[in-house]
């Protein structure tokens, strides 16, 4: 009922012309959207926001291009939030997090198709380690086998017995006990292995997992090599998908440790940082400037008007995905969105 209001409040919006209206209005603010991986099974039904199809995508693009949107690389974007004059009407970064196999043969050629930039933010540590990733894998597993319990057997201490599924706290506990095995298990062979095992203990036949699309696996070093060809910059994500909250030196040491990583690829210095999972704390900025990363970006929604210093540390961006409805994209796009939590006080 919430949702069908909004969409008619939104609807009604448009129809007057004020999302026209918030376009003139917004025109030299920059937007920065954030995409995750593509769709090659039925991943979209189990995270709608993490992955999403290519028709998704080209849809958007197609909307931002016919509305007058300009879509421009991060770098020059950020140069450019000292100021508000040059910049090109309707600015828009078009960013994805993480390094999935789905972005690069999904997603990223619909850009390439229309000609306009992007970003990837690469998780480092998940792309080195090239396994399904852990987190996502066991969480679509659960989803996929909708059981109210499982049993389970042969996996270790704090894995093996019988689980309520149907209890929250349980479930994220044997989550995180099943990602610790997973990640504990190096051989690429044998760790696939043990993902198809959970499976099928879960009563997932491996055929409908489907490891061998690599649906929950990242970008190979082959495949990170043809990114930039396709428009898309490589920045960073972190070593670890993980923001150490109140540790600024273990951020500093993480991030030198992707940005190594990323130039053993032979890619050009990363200087642009996403925030793993949105997450962050008041020691980011002094951090994240002592080692001259130039901006970073979080998952809280906004238009960006004029930006430096700390503000640079903390720029909004909008997560977009196949649970967002045409409506709440072209609101959010648009600047109504801005402007309706600004009129109920939430800026």
């Amino acid at each position: 009922m919430k949702k069908t209001l909004k969409l008619s409040v939104l609807w009604l919006a448009r129809a007057v012309g004020l999302f026209r209206l918030s376009r003139r209005l917004t025109r030299s603010k920059l937007r920065i959207l954030c995409y995750h991986g593509g769709n090659i099974g039925d991943e979209r039904r189990f995270n709608p926001l993490l992955f999403c199809t290519a028709e998704h995508l080209d849809a958007r693009v197609r909307w931002l291009r016919d509305s007058g949107f300009s879509v421009v690389p991060l770098d020059a974007a950020v140069d450019g939030l000292g100021r508000r004059e040059g910049r090109p009407a309707l600015p828009v970064v078009i960013t994805f997090d993480d390094g999935w196999y789905s972005t690069y043969r999904e997603l990223l050629p619909v850009l390439a198709r229309h000609g306009v930039p992007s970003t990837l933010y690469l998780c480092t540590g998940y792309f080195e380690r090239g396994q399904p990733i852990p987190p996502v894998v066991v969480n679509y597993l659960i989803w996929k086998a909708a059981r109210a319990q499982a049993t389970l057997a042969g996996f270790g201490a704090g894995i093996d017995g019988t689980h309520d599924l149907r209890d929250r706290a349980a479930t994220r506990a044997l989550v995180e006990a099943l990602v610790a095995h997973l990640e504990g298990i190096a051989d690429p062979a044998a760790n696939r292995a043990a993902i198809e095992r959970l499976a099928v203990a879960l009563g997932v036949a491996p055929a409908d997992l489907d490891l061998a699309s690599r649906r929950f696996d990242y970008v190979t070093p082959a495949e990170l090599a043809e990114v930039p060809g396709m428009g898309c910059t490589v920045e960073l994500h972190g070593h670890v998908h993980l923001y150490p909250v109140g540790d600024p030196r273990r951020l500093q040491a993480d991030l030198a440790e992707c940005a190594r990583a990323i130039r053993a690829q032979g890619l050009p210095e990363a200087r642009h940082y996403c925030y793993p999972s949105g997450d962050y704390d008041e020691n980011s900025h002094a951090a994240l400037a002592a080692i001259g990363v130039k901006s970073a970006t979080t998952c809280v929604p906004g238009l960006i008007d004029v930006a430096s210093g700390r503000a640079l540390s903390y720029l909004p961006r909008f997560l977009d995905g196949e649970r967002i409805h045409p409506l709440e994209f072209q609101a959010e796009m648009s600047g109504f969105s801005d402007f309706l939590k600004t009129l109920a006080g939430r800026h």
